[in-house]
């Protein structure tokens, strides 16, 4: 097996944390590769990234920068959505459907470094958009105790799980680089309310990511009523702590096994370079 490449995957949806991170990671490695997935259930504009994934390329250079769209549903569909009615009792539907499909495009990212052999993968998950009562649209996906149980899953198949903008200072700070690199902004990174109000407006339809409906119907009670969605840390953090160890585990092996490969040998080939993996580039 050749050896790791300086090479790392962007789970990019357009919106302004991953382009960033997109513009970050290439400034310390060889090849960016931006992945987009095609989740299915009411999701809309998949392509909508297009204009700013050709910006990148002609900044960067057509040889430093990939995109694909890839189908992850089927993904998706075995992580979140096959036992989503069973799991009701315990997690809520933010946890079960949204963390749930996270879940899903971190698989993906994983499988994809994994396939290609890359030092890791990464995405736009950012301090500032820990859930709070203060703060109205943070995810849970960015609380850092979840941060973490994703490195450290990752790095039990040698990946690196890479966060470039988890630090990187306020949502307008983010806005403002990359509007003076001349990227575009979506719509949904501008309208801080979310309300439906905000999508009645010519505005809405300047996207740059695609829409996930069935997200925004899961978060009906902040984008209608201002009300905050509950979302537990603990319960997450159980949550992607069981999916991972039973589930994640056999979507991996078995994606790997349809190609005739076992994954066991991927790791270990990896883990003989794991040196080179933990110190030899610079992650961010």
């Amino acid at each position: 097996m050749e050896p790791v490449k300086n090479e790392v995957a962007v789970m990019f949806s357009g919106g302004i944390d991953s382009l960033l991170a997109s513009v970050l990671l290439q400034q310390k490695y060889d090849k960016v590769h931006l992945l987009t997935f095609d989740k299915g259930y009411l999701e809309f504009g998949v392509k909508n990234n297009i204009p700013n994934v050709e910006r990148l390329k002609k900044t960067y250079g057509e040889d430093r920068i990939t995109h694909e769209v890839i189908d992850l549903k089927k993904v998706v569909k075995r992580i979140a959505v096959k036992k989503i009615f069973k799991d009701r009792k315990k997690y809520n539907m933010e946890t079960r459907w949204c963390v749930g499909c996270r879940m899903g495009m971190n698989t993906g990212g994983l499988l994809y470094a994994l396939e290609h052999n890359l030092i890791g993968y990464a995405d736009g998950s950012n301090r500032e958009q820990v859930p709070s009562e203060g703060n109205l649209t943070g995810t849970a996906e960015n609380f850092p105790s979840i941060v973490n149980r994703h490195k450290n899953f990752a790095m039990e198949y040698a990946v690196h799980f890479i966060t470039p903008t988890y630090e990187f200072g306020s949502r307008e700070d983010r806005r403002t680089k990359l509007k003076d690199l001349g990227f575009d902004i979506d719509f949904l990174s501008l309208d801080t309310s979310k309300k439906i109000s905000g999508l009645m407006t010519k505005e809405a339809r300047q996207r740059s990511q695609p829409m996930c409906f069935s997200g925004w119907i899961i978060h009906w009670k902040r984008n209608l009523l201002g009300k905050m969605v509950e979302q537990n840390e603990t319960k997450t953090v159980d949550y992607i702590a069981r999916k991972q160890a039973g589930v994640v585990r056999e979507v991996i092996k078995d994606y790997f096994a349809e190609k005739g490969m076992a994954v066991e040998d991927l790791v270990a080939a990896r883990q003989k370079d794991i040196g080179r993996i933990r110190q030899g580039f610079t992650l961010v």
